[in-house]
């Protein structure tokens, strides 16, 4: 593989600046969002995120958002019995219910959201929509110097059957045909060959069985620790941050923080990995008994976040060994501990 086009740095460095804001503005977007959220909640993150002005002279990223039906995205995400109103009214809000897992991998629900609306770009009188963006949304393909797609195939893989043998899989398998027929008749994607097309993939497991079929798209990744040298790097693609799945420690008001917490070193989820997140078992059995030290087996569930928070909350430092996959959600998680 050659290196990469200058177009190609360029619109991987527009989605990596797309991405800062997202998981900055998930605790606030979920904290406060009643069942839907309204356009304004969702497009006004610059009070929550650290973000760079960009350049007066560089205008934003102009994408288009293809329009798939329901059952691509948010129909997983609601539940909705009939995918043909999933999308009725208002943008719906992340679903409190969500579990831990299904969670830190929504940012691509977070990047279709971003776009909604016209993805807040351009316009004037002070609104939402006055707001300067790193990319806007266009309605005519032609316009466009990107193409999003929004399959949610990290929710899809939690979602029809995390087993490798369920036989529910195979609705995630038909939505991966389903979708590539869709591209295979865009003529933006003959164009190119799908390398205009930006296809999130966050979770290890997502698009698994027709992901060599994308292989020239900017995917956005976790890392790179399941994929070959020829479906992603980081000539092409974008690494976004995991969604924190706990909530900020805003509360730390103690004269000496450090000291204040009396936890040397926490740990707490899967201690049973294979592979890379064989470092775990061995960290268990030599830290094991050592005072001042909680390493823990625990499952993302609601009670086991709401144990890990206050665990973060009173530890001076937080491990997070490899799982399956080289990076791990609970970094992020204890940064949030720590701010």
């Amino acid at each position: 593989m050659g290196a990469p086009s200058s177009r190609a740095v360029a619109l991987g460095a527009a989605f990596l600046l797309l991405l800062v804001a997202l998981p900055s503005a998930f605790l606030y977007l979920t904290s406060f969002a009643g069942p839907a959220a309204s356009r304004a909640a969702l497009l006004n993150l610059k009070p929550f995120s650290a973000r760079c002005p960009p350049s007066a002279a560089a205008p934003p990223l102009r994408v288009f958002m293809y329009d798939l039906p329901p059952r691509f995205h948010v129909a997983m995400m609601t539940g909705a019995a009939d995918a043909s109103n999933a999308t009725a009214g208002p943008f719906p809000a992340w679903p409190p219910s969500a579990g831990g897992i299904k969670r830190q991998h929504s940012v691509e629900y977070w990047m279709m959201a971003s776009l909604q609306d016209g993805g807040g770009g351009g316009g004037g009188g002070g609104g939402v929509g006055s707001e300067r963006r790193e990319a806007v949304r266009v309605r005519d393909p032609d316009d466009a110097e990107a193409f999003f797609v929004p399959f949610f195939s990290s929710l899809s893989f939690n979602v029809h059957g995390r087993n490798m043998t369920d036989p529910d899989t195979e609705a995630d398998r038909l939505l991966q045909v389903e979708l590539m027929d869709i591209l295979w008749k865009s003529k933006y994607w003959q164009r190119s060959a799908g390398r205009d097309h930006v296809i999130p993939m966050h979770h290890p497991n997502a698009f698994r069985f027709l992901r060599n079929m994308v292989n020239a798209s900017i995917l956005i990744v976790a890392d790179f620790g399941r994929y070959t040298k020829e479906l992603a790097s980081l000539r092409k693609d974008v690494v976004a941050p995991y969604v924190h799945v706990v909530a900020s420690f805003i509360d730390d008001d103690a004269p000496d923080p450090f000291e204040a917490r009396h936890t040397l070193l926490f740990f707490r989820g899967r201690t049973v990995r294979k592979d890379e997140g064989k470092i775990r078992a061995k960290l268990a059995n030599i830290l094991k008994g050592k005072d001042g030290v909680r390493f823990e087996n625990s499952f993302a569930t609601g009670d086991g976040i709401k144990i890990s928070t206050e665990g973060m909350r009173s530890s001076k430092f937080c491990l997070h060994p490899a799982g399956d996959t080289p990076s791990s959600c609970r970094l992020f998680d204890a940064i949030l501990k720590k701010l």
